[in-house]
């Protein structure tokens, strides 16, 4: 390149050399990759460190002999973190999508009043407080139909709660009302 009659140098960007980089650094490119790889490998280490730190996960292993372990029911759980109440007969458990089987709440989503989404506003708050932090018993299947699943995949399952049905506690509170085997209008 020549500028004022003096030949310059072209600058590293307009060549077409990829490894121009290395060579003002003295280095191999090799070295510089293995460097790179070093430190991810680091940075993945101390994250994970951290993460399981934060989420505290070695408490949660009960490390004695199935012999000392104290006996649980298999569909008992706590209520807790893993918990979510969707709607007043709807709620998550670790991934599993579960529809009080017994039960018809007034809709949130799709409320067809304002009547209906404040009912099941009411209905969703007080599922949440009768539940939380107690022990759940979850009897999966539909005793009137038998069917497992309900028409959007949900786990259809009777939920109880201190030896008595969560069905029939929001019926009796009447935030719900007994399910006929159809939607019927809350407006």
């Amino acid at each position: 390149m020549v500028v004022n009659n003096q030949t310059r140098k072209p600058s590293p960007w307009q060549t077409d050399d990829p490894t121009w980089l290395d060579k003002l650094k003295g280095e191999q490119p090799r070295r510089r990759w293995q460097q790179r790889r070093t430190f991810i490998l680091a940075s993945l280490g101390v994250n994970a460190i951290v993460l399981l730190g934060v989420l505290d996960l070695g408490s949660h292993f009960d490390m004695r002999s199935r012999v000392d372990r104290p006996p649980s029911p298999t569909n008992q759980f706590l209520a807790g973190p893993s918990l979510y109440v969707v709607d007043g007969d709807t709620i998550h458990y670790n991934g599993e999508r579960i529809r009080i089987a017994n039960i018809d709440t007034p809709e949130i989503t799709q409320a067809e009043c304002d009547s209906e989404l404040k009912r099941g506003l009411e209905a969703k708050a007080f599922l949440k407080e009768l539940i939380d932090g107690r022990p759940l018993i979850i009897n999966r299947g539909d005793p009137h139909t038998g069917r497992m699943t309900d028409q959007y995949g949900r786990t259809l399952a009777l939920v109880s709660t201190g030896g008595r049905d969560v069905g029939t506690i929001l019926i009796q509170r009447r935030h719900a009302r007994p399910w006929t085997g159809r939607r019927m209008p809350w407006c």
